[in-house]
């Protein structure tokens, strides 16, 4: 099956960022009010770590395609170099806002480091995710329009498989979230602790 190359990995990943955006204003809204939304704030966070490993792979898949030469990866060019730079940096405080979240949901507020390290890593994450989704706000639009036009399918192979592939992240991520629901309701701020 064609899944267009360049460019499809582009809209794919476009495509992502934009479930991923979405996803995360509901979690923002979930912060400002964290004492009566702390439910809703656990159960989007699990509900976002397929679409988050969905853009790590495309986005993954691209820096590999890239260094090692394969020629259509190349003619689109590196990313702005400041981006390259952000880019480690946004991997790792996404890997450490989730790891730190998935660990605190399973033990209970039992660690105030590892509570700390979770909303510091996540106010890191935030900013630096700001920067990120700004820096490719307009050519993320310009891919997705393209791609969701007839004219765009056509051109860029693939529409179906990556439309599957976000549903599919987009509904495991549910999934994974529903799963998990008694920890979510049953979880324990620890007794001198207030999740706040």
């Amino acid at each position: 099956m064609d899944t267009g190359g360049s460019a499809g990995n582009e809209v794919l990943t476009n495509a992502t960022a934009v479930v991923l955006t979405l996803l995360l204003i509901a979690e923002g809204i979930t912060i400002l009010w964290i004492g009566g939304l702390r439910t809703e704030h656990m159960f989007i966070g699990m509900a976002l770590i397929p679409p988050v490993l969905l853009k790590l792979g495309s986005t993954g898949y691209r820096f590999a395609r890239y260094y090692l030469s394969t020629p259509a990866y190349r003619e689109k060019g590196p990313p702005f170099l400041p981006l390259r730079l952000l880019a480690p940096v946004l991997v790792l405080t996404t890997l450490l806002v989730f790891a730190s979240g998935v660990v605190l949901l399973i033990d209970g507020h039992k660690s105030n480091t590892l509570f700390t390290l979770h909303k510091v890593s996540f106010i890191l994450w935030g900013v630096l995710f700001g920067v990120h989704f700004l820096a490719h706000l307009q050519r993320m639009l310009g891919s997705l329009l393209g791609d969701w036009t007839r004219a765009g399918r056509r051109r860029v192979p693939g529409a179906e498989l990556r439309l599957g592939l976000v549903v599919a992240a987009t509904g495991g991520g549910v999934a994974l979230a529903i799963a998990v629901l008694p920890l979510i309701t049953g979880w324990d701020p620890g007794h001198n602790h207030h999740f706040d």
